[in-house]
């Protein structure tokens, strides 16, 4: 059975960090639930990006992936690392981190996007976890016209199962950059009870029932129905990220950069961080 759009919302525009840009999309109404948000940051080769100066975090992970430039990324754990254009970045802030984030252009600009997922919240209280994926480790797949990345988890593509090599996000989710290269259409086989895009170039057309296509410019997030295939057409130039989990399933209690489960547990989080005492020293 088709998966079919069930809700459609806009990217909307935010300043976060130290005055940097984004296109944002959230999801803390748990619609996709284990994720919580999807922020896109552009630039152009000749700008200066802003930076993300240090801050905490408590209850998440975060998944950065990059098509253009890089970002670099400091964490009170002590990693210290830089990621480039195709490499992924992924954290799990468990019970507590404080990080610094300095994105930069390269010679064709900077593009890249940043997901939230929830976790359970026994893992809210867990030490952090950090870990760079190089675009090496990337599965990379051709598709007849379609250039595909399985960035996360696994899926069915065109009746072909792939398994990606990073497997770590929260509600076993998956990933995909997809990138037509001429006019196609692609099947995702994916059953997960959460399932999304987001066109971030170009436009799409989804295939309903009977047929007919309901098409999707750049900038819009949909959410899917359940059911069992979901099939899109493009031309030539369209790019989208699909991804899909299983629910948490638990509430989302969120405040800034901190999402727990209860008010009080968020009080508990801000009042560790005012003390010094969320991170482990």
């Amino acid at each position: 059975m088709l998966r079919e759009p069930k809700l459609i919302s806009d990217a909307m525009p935010a300043v976060d960090g130290d005055g940097v840009d984004l296109k944002r999309n959230s999801f803390f109404d748990g619609r996709f639930d284990p994720f919580l948000m999807l922020d896109e940051i552009k630039a152009s080769a000749d700008e200066t990006p802003n930076a993300f100066p240090v801050h905490p975090h408590r209850g998440i992970q975060t998944l950065t992936y990059l098509i253009h430039g890089s970002m670099s990324h400091q964490d009170s754990m002590g990693n210290k690392s830089k990621i480039h254009a195709g490499d992924l970045q992924w954290m799990h802030t468990g019970k507590g981190i404080e990080h610094s984030e300095k994105p930069d252009v390269d010679a064709n600009g900077l593009w890249g996007f940043q997901f939230w997922l929830n976790v359970p919240r026994q893992e809210k209280f867990e030490e952090p976890k950090y870990q760079d994926v190089s675009a090496d480790d990337v599965l990379s797949i051709e598709l007849n016209g379609i250039d595909a990345k399985l960035l996360a988890g696994s899926l069915r593509l065109n009746g072909q199962p792939y398994l990606s090599n990073f497997r770590s996000l929260a509600g076993n989710a998956s990933l995909l950059d997809l990138h037509w290269q001429e006019r196609q259409l692609i099947d995702i086989e994916n059953s997960d009870k959460s399932a999304g895009i987001f066109v971030i170039s170009q436009e799409v057309n989804v295939v309903l029932a009977g047929g007919v296509f309901k098409k999707l410019p750049a900038g819009k997030c949909v959410s899917f129905s359940q059911g069992e295939h979901i099939q899109i057409h493009a031309e030539s130039g369209a790019r989208i990220l699909f991804f899909s989990g299983e629910p948490i399933d638990e509430p989302i209690v969120h405040q800034g950069p901190f999402v727990m489960t209860t008010e009080q547990e968020i009080r508990d989080t801000i009042q560790s961080y005012r003390e010094g005492t969320l991170v482990s020293k």
